[in-house]
């Protein structure tokens, strides 16, 4: 088995993520108990960790995401959506420069980890810029808030996929 891999993802706009506690509990409880422990979510300090058990984890978890993932899920129940979209600062406070953030890799093979992480963000928008520093670290700008709720529908869609 290959070494777990860890990623820090950190937030320059210190508002983007909203109430992460709330939504990595629950997801941590998914991964648990319906992925085998693959991932595990922990918030720190203006941003959070993505702890993989291993590198097929983190590969099947940042597969880029397909069309019909990013799209709303039609339903009469929206609470579904509603609750993702709440890990997200809200479209009225979204700033007309974008959001920047950061990918460290902590742990984990570097030069086999960027290339999925780039495609797994050129996924959601291939307009998404992608800037990598000399330490192999990502800093990524979502230009505008359409890209977050894209985001957003991707994992309700993942996780509630009848």
């Amino acid at each position: 088995m290959e070494d777990q891999v860890i990623l820090q993802i950190s937030d320059f706009f210190k508002f983007f993520f909203v109430n992460p506690g709330m939504i990595f509990g629950y997801l941590n409880d998914i991964f648990e108990k319906k992925y085998d422990s693959m991932q595990y979510i922990e918030e720190i300090e203006n941003g959070f960790l993505f702890v993989f058990k291993d590198f097929e984890s983190f590969k099947f978890r940042a597969a880029p995401l397909i069309k019909s993932d990013l799209k709303e899920k039609k339903s009469n129940d929206t609470n579904e959506s509603n609750f993702f979209q709440k890990f997200f600062i809200p479209k009225e406070e979204f700033p007309k420069e974008g959001v920047k953030l950061e990918i460290k890799i902590i742990s984990g093979d570097k030069l086999k980890t960027i290339p999925i992480i780039k495609n797994f963000i050129y996924s959601i928008n291939q307009n998404i810029e992608i800037e990598i520093d000399n330490k192999q670290n990502l800093f990524f700008k979502i230009q505008n808030f359409e890209d977050i709720e894209k985001y957003a529908n991707s994992l309700m869609n993942r996780f509630y996929k009848t």
